[in-house]
Formats: structure tokens, sequence, C-alpha cells
């Protein structure tokens, strides 16, 4: 049974990719491999694939964990988007979860200021704000940001950012030729808006949810 789950977890099999984490004693190599595999095969391809995901890297980034285990941590299958997708659109308790934590925080100051830096082609520096600023809500998340993503969430508004990993320079520069009030605007039916960074389009875009 067991080189049976080993052999799948060697496919990209999620669920046996999580138990040789747990059970087996692969090498970092050994699961990037078979996250390449998972992810070229669409994972996540459900909700239970997602939650998987989300409990793999929580394993992975865990306190006292080698350092060489939180760089698995950063792999592409971790930053799972949900939007615009056929088969996870709308699970966004899972995607903000996933997304490694959420903080706190009035999102459109926080989208402005980034953007002003931005402008400006100070990319450093607005990757630097984006870390000050969050990590006045919570103290590790700016390392949290740099290996997968933090969620900026203003719950009276009902408004979500979700930052994506290290800021990338399109993402920066995207984001200040963006209507910035337009994305952020709440909705008619006082829905939850969630702003996210597709990068596939390189737009930023709004995905309206229920909660």
């Amino acid at each position: 049974m067991r080189s049976d789950q080993k052999a799948l977890a060697q496919r990209g099999d999620v669920l046996s990719i999580y138990a040789e984490c747990l059970t087996g004693s692969p090498t970092c190599v050994d699961v990037w491999e078979w996250l390449d595999r998972a992810k070229a095969a669409g994972e996540p391809r459900s909700t239970e694939s997602t939650l998987l995901l989300q409990e793999l890297l929580a394993h992975l980034t865990a306190p006292g964990m080698d350092p060489d285990w939180h760089e698995v941590g950063t792999h592409a299958v971790f930053q799972i988007r949900v939007y615009g997708g056929t088969s996870n659109t709308g699970i966004i308790t899972a995607a903000a979860t996933v997304a490694g934590m959420t903080v706190t925080a009035a999102v459109l100051p926080f989208l402005q200021s980034l953007a002003t830096q931005a402008g400006q082609r100070a990319f450093e520096a607005a990757r630097a704000t984006s870390r000050r600023m969050i990590s006045r809500y919570a103290a590790d998340a700016p390392a949290i940001h740099w290996r997968a993503q933090v969620v900026v969430e203003e719950t009276a508004a009902g408004l979500r950012f979700i930052v994506p990993p290290r800021l990338p320079d399109t993402a920066l520069a995207a984001l200040a030729s963006t209507d910035l009030e337009a994305l952020a605007a709440p909705d008619e039916a006082s829905r939850t808006v969630t702003i996210y960074w597709d990068e596939e389009a390189e737009q930023w875009r709004r995905h309206v949810t229920n909660g």
C-alpha cells in the first residue's frame, strides 16, 4: 500500500503527496517535482484538493520546519486562483485560507498607497510599504506575504484585497494604471467584493460573492 501511495504522489496526486509528507521521508526535491506534476495536472480541481493544499502549505511552513521546506511552500501550485475558473469559482473561504493570513485594514487606502509608488516605478519601495503596512496588524504577516499571500480585509465595507506573493512588478505597474475606486466600489446588493491579481491576463479584477 505504501508503494502505491508513493507512486500516486509521484504522479501528482494531492492526497498522496500530503500523506507522503506526513508519513514518509521524501526530500524537498522529491516534493517539488511531485507538486510540479500536480500543477501540470490542473490541481486543485475540487474543494477537497484545495483544502488539502491549504493543509500541506501550513505543514511545510510551520514554525520549526527547515527553511528548505519553507521554500517548497512557495511552489506555484499553492498560489491557487479560484476566481474566473470553472471548477473552483466561488470557493472564497478556501481561497482566503490558502492565501496564508487575513488581516483587517482599510483596503482602498492600502491600494492607493501602493499605486502611488508604483506610478513612480518605485516597485521596491511599494513592496516595502506593503510589508510595513501589513506588519501593523500581524507581526508574522510580512514573511507569509513573501512566501504565499495575505488577504487584507475590510469587514464593514465587505471588501477584500488578496496581495499576490512578492507583489511582482507587472502587478504593481497595473495597479498604478487601474481605476481603484471602481475596482473597490461597494456591491449594490451588499455582497463581498474581492480584488485579486489575474496573473494570466495581467489584470486586477474584482469578484463578487455572498460572503
